[in-house]
């Protein structure tokens, strides 16, 4: 893969100040004591700095946050930084602290991760899903670590930390990972059914996959027709197969059809036997016949219920 022209990987300190949260003051006071961030001098006599130290640079302000000293943590590489970090929810024994620490580890795992989308480096990327997967659990990994890497990568976007070719890399492996994963959860399954899509228009799939991630997770056989599915597909699929869930997801970026009237129209058409369950950011509200959920944690929730339901009829 090609990488982008050098000059645009590089950054005025006021700008690596901005997007790291740290004073271009404490940044010069770091880089003449410890070395680092180190610095490019250009032609024009005018220092630059890399924007994929970023990452690291956050990490540090984050354990600085926790009571670590400058001159501990400075010099540290992300992965030091994420190993320090986390080990404080071993050696802590109030609950809140603990809960506080994993969620720092989090943190600094994210932003690993997002260094390895400065370098486009997929392997290092995907083997760091696989751990954190095998570590966490599904579940965790979508609520914890999965969902903070998209905001993440979104805010670099917005930012202009990260181009755009950075944040389709980013999807794509992610994309990658969460379908295999799913598909491999949801193989020779014989329970009940549910049916996944999105809206047409819709051009972002993340939601879906972490959805059907979790969906995976319950008895239920998933079928997914993914994006920019038309209403009418949904409808026919829905009433020719009678699953007991239809499940949409909504992207606050979608260009779709007026999602309110979009899900009006599939639950009239829909038997009124099939429950319907809507997720996202661009999920409107209080629709009759359609169950809102916000978060991947309570739609884990909601499915145990459901499930539950379901053996007793």
């Amino acid at each position: 893969m090609t990488q982008p022209d050098k000059m645009e990987n590089l950054i005025s300190i006021g700008e690596l100040a901005r997007l790291t949260g740290i004073t271009t003051h404490t940044l010069r006071v770091w880089e003449k004591r410890y070395g680092t961030p180190h610095s490019q001098r250009l032609p024009s006599g005018h220092r630059r700095y890399p924007k994929e130290d970023v990452p690291r640079l956050r990490a540090i302000a984050k354990a600085l946050e926790s009571g670590y000293r400058a001159s501990k943590v400075v010099s540290g590489t992300l992965e030091e930084l994420q190993g320090l970090m986390g080990l404080r929810s071993f050696t802590d024994t109030n609950p809140a602290s603990t809960e506080e620490s994993e969620s720092s580890s989090n943190e600094m795992l994210v932003e690993r991760w997002v260094m390895e989308i400065h370098g486009y480096d997929d392997d290092a990327l995907l083997q760091g899903f696989h751990q954190q997967w095998n570590r966490v659990g599904p579940l965790r990994f979508v609520a914890d670590c999965a969902v903070p890497f998209i905001k993440r990568v979104g805010t670099g976007w917005e930012s202009g930390e990260l181009t755009v070719a950075n944040e389709h890399f980013a999807t794509e492996c992610l994309s990658s990972f969460l379908t295999g994963k799913w598909r491999q959860l949801n193989s020779k399954k014989q329970g009940w059914t549910v049916l996944m899509a999105t809206l047409p228009g819709e051009t972002h799939n993340l939601g879906l996959l972490m959805a059907a991630v979790v969906a995976s997770l319950s008895n239920a056989k998933i079928t997914y027709l993914g994006l920019d599915t038309p209403l009418e597909d949904v409808i026919a699929t829905a009433n020719k197969h009678s699953p007991e869930l239809l499940c949409i997801s909504i992207s606050n970026g979608a260009k779709t059809l007026d999602p309110e009237d979009s899900l009006l129209k599939i639950r009239k058409g829909l038997n009124k036997k099939i429950k319907i369950v809507s997720g996202g950011n661009g999920t409107p509200d209080n629709l009759p016949g359609i169950l809102k959920i916000e978060d991947f944690i309570n739609f884990n929730d909601w499915l145990g219920d459901f499930e539950n339901t379901l053996n007793l009829t």
